[in-house]
């Protein structure tokens, strides 16, 4: 009897967690700049060893507090949506901007926050966002 109370807590609790943990995915919505100068949506990320890597890097980012005036549009927006319709939270844009030279990229999260990131994490979160490679990119 205490061996089957033993065994009956420990499937609650892997069940309790792995429920808790699928209510917090998440996915990624991104949206490309077209011809005419607007965005529209080009992909749904759900993989979530992606949308984890895409999480990591900009978690790991040297943020700078500052406002950015960029010269052109963003070549790319998104944001981290929840799978679970039932959680709300405010979603936080980020807007990508891909360097001339196409081997970095630099980010905006929402009005204040810019990060220049280095050649390995810009290939890693463009490839997490686009499915491509950053230098593939013409």
């Amino acid at each position: 009897m205490f061996y089957f109370k033993k065994v009956l807590v420990l499937v609650l609790f892997v069940f309790i967690a792995a429920s808790c943990t699928g209510m917090e995915r998440q996915r990624i919505e991104v949206q490309k700049m077209n011809d005419t100068c607007t965005y529209e949506d080009f992909k749904e990320i759900t993989n979530a060893k992606k949308v984890k890597i895409a999480k990591k890097i900009l978690h790991n980012a040297e943020w700078k507090q500052m406002k950015v005036d960029m010269a052109r549009e963003a070549d790319y927006q998104f944001i981290f949506q929840f799978v679970n319709p039932d959680i709300h939270a405010k979603a936080i844009p980020y807007s990508v901007w891909i360097s001339p030279s196409k081997d970095t990229i630099e980010v905006v999260q929402g009005e204040q926050q810019y990060v220049h990131l280095n050649t390995e994490d810009s290939q890693k979160l463009f490839e997490a966002l686009t499915e491509t490679n950053l230098v593939d990119i013409k």
